[in-house]
């Protein structure tokens, strides 16, 4: 931890105050970043003026940082080159850990650091840290507000430009061989021009949905395409400054621009049909078509985005191949005679960054620390004035732990920023109750499992989708609604004890049904994934998050206690990214535990050291092309197998009254029949029960249901 006035001599009270600030300021990052402080969500929104959102509070406090921090250093460099505050900086020992750099994932010894003594690498990496942030903060808010995700994408693209214009310049005399791909100037040219180009991929995404023609759609994603080519030539660049850059981030660049272009040239085509060039519009998409199955990325997550859009486009061209067949009868020209969009609209300029002069003319200048350098200068080091003396602590190596993995955008609002959703895992609403009346080992832990009704003891409600329909925010491609209980008002739920959140994505935080929920039950406890904490965090005020192999007791009303225990789930987005979660619940006395994760997606090592009498999982298998949306079969006898299972209940995932273009690509793998064929050869004592919707399904140490 770097403490300024620690190695920076104060020769008056305000100079050492300002330090002391500075010092404060920058731990609350550190601790923010790093998950590391003590203060409670409601302190932590109390001193950030209300702010419920980690990325806001975050930025709020590099706004205090950063202000003090340039004010420091202009008055540092009034001292022209001094031997003494080189030493001093020297000592604070200014480390950082790339976002960056593909050592991040291969350093068997932690996150690999880089110390570099200039104050301006502090700078530099703060500023890169808020541009981080201002992007994180657009992904966070494009499924509510697309025109404020749009300017924080531009404010973000402006802060990388200022940085590769105006900081990084200033120190590359001065950096070792050695370096974080942050500190390269072309570098942050790069990160503005991706910022650029998402934020025009949010136009775009807004221009699709007001039914903009196909040509202004033809150059939107075209100019995306050439923010991206242009990144790519500046990251050429950096690689030969550092050749530490992730993998990762370079494959995400990739299928950016890859799918972007497939787009453009879908809209191309379309603008071409409509014009009567029907040939020519066949020989777009079928290049199309080969060009983009060559830059298929390995992620899992972006091959369900490049997979969707390629069978929207492969339809398309199918349609276009049989009119031009029956009608049109036109040739189709080679790949050098085929059109590309010619205009190139970006949208936008980037945002000037936060103007930190401002902040900084309400700000003390540290003269003391140029007074102390002069008086230093005629006496031996260490000098420390009076006050200063009596403030400063120990000399201590403390490296900060300031890392922020950069964060590829979440699939539905992505690789693709067009496609604002994730999947088609669809839960219903569950409450899964530890009837706790009795005193017998058998009522006691006997689990009762509904839909909506409860029984007594202690009710715990897992991801509901109670009010409204299922859209992932794009009603226009998939909406969705349960075929049972279709009337079902809120107001008829019965009292419960719990939420249980697995996920943070709409099929299990379903905000059209937790808004109102909330405010029905404001003070019930919550036990979520940490990856729901934007969501959760305005709604209720009792939310306990879970990282997977973390626990939680809930007590019921009658004094009864279940102990609930995260597990790892499915990873929605890159591989470093943190698991969504199952959860194991286990009965009062321990005599029963169940296990609960919605999409058949565990950790095989994790779950080999647990032990569950009824396993709820879904057993038929949802397929997009090119990617499986929820596992079953095999992988279900399996999961069953691995936790020692008496009991399988299995989820009707894709049991929903569906529509739009996505619900006719989804397609189901297996039947419950295939399922017990397979579980009778693996574990022929295990029992299938085969829930009905609203009626209770009672599990007791004791059951014998066949």
């Amino acid at each position: 931890m770097c403490v300024f006035e620690d190695k920076f001599i104060a020769r008056d009270s305000g100079t050492l105050e300002q330090l002391k600030e500075m010092t404060s300021r920058r731990r609350v990052i550190e601790e923010s970043i790093n998950e590391t402080s003590s203060i409670t969500d409601a302190i932590a929104r109390e001193m950030s003026g209300g702010l419920s959102s980690h990325t806001q509070q975050v930025l709020h406090k590099l706004q205090q940082y950063l202000p003090l921090l340039e004010n420091f250093i202009s008055q540092v460099d009034m001292l022209d080159y001094n031997l003494r505050i080189v030493q001093w900086t020297s000592d604070l020992k200014i480390r950082w850990s790339s976002a960056l750099s593909s050592s991040l994932l291969f350093h068997l010894r932690g996150p690999k650091f880089f110390q570099i003594d200039n104050l301006r690498f502090e700078v530099g990496m703060m500023l890169s840290l808020y541009g981080a942030f201002l992007r994180q903060r657009a992904l966070e808010v494009i499924s509510e507000d697309q025109v404020q995700s749009a300017t924080f994408f531009r404010e973000a693209a402006g802060v990388y430009q200022y940085l590769a214009e105006e900081i990084l310049p200033t120190i590359q005399h001065c950096l070792p061989s050695e370096r974080p791909p942050e500190v390269i100037p072309s570098t942050s040219a790069a990160m503005s021009l991706i910022c650029l180009a998402e934020a025009q991929a949010v136009t775009s995404m807004r221009a699709e949905e007001k039914g903009t023609i196909p040509s202004l759609l033809a150059k939107l994603h075209y100019g995306i395409v050439e923010l991206l080519n242009e990144s790519a030539n500046h990251l050429h660049i950096s690689s030969g400054e550092s050749k530490d850059m992730s993998s990762n981030f370079l494959e995400f660049l990739s299928a950016f621009r890859a799918l972007h272009e497939l787009m453009s040239r879908k809209n191309l085509a379309k603008e071409l049909m409509s014009g009567g060039q029907s040939g020519v519009a066949i020989g777009v998409l079928r290049y199309a078509l080969t060009d983009v199955k060559k830059e298929m990325p390995r992620e899992n997550s972006w091959k369900l985005v490049f997979g969707i859009e390629i069978d929207i486009v492969t339809e398309t061209l199918r349609k276009f191949e049989r009119e031009n067949e029956i009608v049109w009868h036109k040739k189709i020209p080679s790949r050098d005679e085929l059109p590309t969009p010619v205009v190139n609209p970006k949208c936008g300029g980037q945002q000037p960054p936060c103007n930190w002069q401002v902040a900084k003319s309400g700000t003390q200048n540290f003269d003391g620390i140029e007074e102390a350098v002069a008086v230093d200068e005629k006496q031996q080091w260490p000098l420390y004035s009076a006050q200063a003396s009596a403030n400063h602590l120990a000399p201590q190596e403390l490296s900060p732990l300031l890392h922020l993995p950069f964060q590829f955008p979440r699939l539905q609002a992505a690789v693709a920023l067009t496609l604002r959703y994730r999947s088609n895992r669809v839960v219903p609403a569950v409450i899964a109750e530890e009837s706790a009346d009795g005193a017998t080992v058998s009522a006691t832990d006997a689990f009762n499992l509904t839909y909506l009704e409860a029984v007594g003891g202690l009710s715990i409600l897992v991801d509901p989708i109670l009010v409204g329909s299922l859209d992932f925010g794009i009603s226009w491609l998939y909406e969705a609604s349960k075929k049972i209980l279709k009337n079902f008002q809120l107001s008829e739920l019965p009292e419960f004890d719990c939420l249980l959140i697995t996920q943070s994505l709409d099929d299990h935080c379903h905000l059209k049904t937790l808004r109102p929920l909330s405010k029905k039950s404001p003070n019930v406890k919550v036990i979520a994934t940490p990856n729901a904490k934007t969501l959760l965090d305005p709604l209720f005020s009792n939310v306990t998050y879970l990282e997977p192999g973390q626990s939680s007791v809930v007590e019921a009303k009658n004094g009864s206690q279940v102990l609930i225990k995260a597990t790892a789930g499915p990873v929605l987005g890159p591989p470093w990214q943190r698991p969504e979660n199952g959860y194991l619940v286990v009965s009062p006395q321990g005599q029963l535990t169940l296990y609960y994760e919605p999409h058949c997606s565990y950790d095989k090592e994790f779950l080999g050291k647990e032990r569950a009498d009824i396993v709820i999982t879904p057993v038929i298998k949802q397929l997009l092309p090119y990617f499986t949306l929820v596992s079953g079969q095999e992988d279900a006898v399996q999961l069953a197998k691995l936790l020692h299972a008496k009991f399988i209940v299995p989820m009707n995932n894709g049991d929903m009254d569906s529509k739009g273009l996505l619900a006719s690509l989804i397609s189901a793998e297996g039947t419950i029949g295939s399922f017990k064929e397979l579980l009778s050869r693996e574990l022929p004592e295990a029992v299938v029960l085969e829930p009905t919707p609203g009626v209770p399904l009672n599990i007791s140490p004791s059951s014998d249901q066949a």
